[in-house]
């Protein structure tokens, strides 16, 4: 959940610049950051919300599936938010058929550039923070190519952008998410290195950031095949198999 707070902030923030800042060049960087994070930030998030309140049937074991625990309930209420405001295929359609395609790429290429930039500070920070550095460098390698793989054969036939927007949207957001819990980490670092705050609480946002690299940012390049397989399978299936 830290991750999508994190997520939601950052798109959340880029909007207030776009609609305030006195520099229009400024402006218009940051309504073009908007326009591609909002996709992730309705659909990722909305998609991980129903993986977390099935887990919190799970943990329960039956008793989860019982009315009495409230847990059920939880799973009910999340499970419309990947179909309101867009089904999340469609916000999946809309990132790979027109907000990447934004600058021939740019406007991504531009975000890509930035996660990578955290590098030299992970590096900095001690074996404390080697797996999320490891861990965020691998997943970004991973988008790099998948995104290539997009602007290179996607912007020329949108059908095999369509046919990996749904896994290239899942790693574009779980690639974001550690990149800014790895962020948050770095912040709690230097903070309990000067001695300011709680400690119980800044040692938490290092440790959740080195378990999402170490345990979620893995899952990125899994989805990268997925991605680059293109439209083929999809297309070579007999109409005739549709049939009652």
């Amino acid at each position: 959940t830290d991750a999508m707070r994190c997520l939601l902030y950052l798109n959340a923030a880029a909007l207030d610049v776009a609609a305030r800042h006195p520099e229009q060049a400024v402006r218009q960087a940051a309504a073009d950051r908007a326009e591609l994070l909002t996709p992730i930030s309705k659909a990722w998030c909305t998609d991980v919300g129903v993986e977390m309140t099935s887990l919190g049937i799970q943990v329960h074991g039956g008793y989860g599936y019982i009315e009495e625990t409230g847990a059920a309930q939880h799973w009910r209420d999340s499970r419309i938010s990947p179909i309101y405001e867009g089904t999340n295929g469609i916000q999946a359609m809309d990132l790979v058929g027109r907000k990447l395609p934004m600058r021939e790429g740019g406007v991504m290429a531009d975000l890509l550039a930035e996660v990578g930039e955290l590098d030299s500070e992970l590096l900095a920070a001690g074996e404390g923070f080697a797996t999320i550095r490891t861990g965020l460098a691998d997943a970004l390698a991973a988008m790099e190519e998948a995104t290539a793989w997009l602007v290179a054969n996607g912007l020329a036939d949108p059908n095999d952008a369509m046919a990996g927007g749904a896994p290239y949207l899942r790693m574009f957001g779980q690639l974001v998410g550690g990149w800014l819990l790895a962020r948050l980490a770095l912040g709690a670092q230097r903070r309990l290195e000067a001695g300011e705050g709680e400690s119980d609480f800044l040692v938490t946002k290092v440790i959740a950031a080195r378990f999402y690299a170490e345990q979620l940012l893995p899952v990125v390049r899994s989805q990268l095949g997925a991605v680059t397989a293109g439209k083929r399978d999809l297309f070579e299936v007999p109409s005739g198999s549709f049939s009652a």
